[in-house]
């Protein structure tokens, strides 16, 4: 599957978002993420679901900016379609494994983890 085929089926769209639009979503997710967090302890149903629409949102966000938006029926499904085939073909570029572990590496070197 490829982000044409999902074009071509009508379950994405070509979308020019507006910076405004990006970060309403990411506002979202940053709230969500949050308010999730705070409630791990109390209610971990209400928990999974919220941090749920923080994931759904933060992806919108990144399929805004790459510029495009879900068809409205199934639209989380679609997102999330979205974001495996986006995904996929991001981590199969060998130079962008390198950096990322590289990244780890330092990170957990100045946790004092490695």
């Amino acid at each position: 599957m490829s982000v044409e085929e999902l074009i071509k089926e009508g379950s994405i769209y070509p979308f020019e978002a507006t910076h405004g639009e990006i970060e309403r979503a990411m506002e979202i997710a940053r709230r969500d993420l949050s308010l999730a967090e705070r409630l791990v302890a109390e209610n971990m149903d209400w928990c999974f679901s919220i941090a749920y629409n923080a994931v759904f949102q933060a992806c919108r966000a990144y399929m805004f900016h790459l510029g495009y938006r879900p068809a409205s029926s199934e639209a989380h499904k679609t997102t999330f379609r979205f974001m495996q085939i986006v995904m996929e073909n991001h981590l199969r570029n060998p130079f962008l494994i390198l950096i990322r572990l590289e990244r780890n590496v330092t990170l957990l070197y100045t946790m004092n983890l490695g």
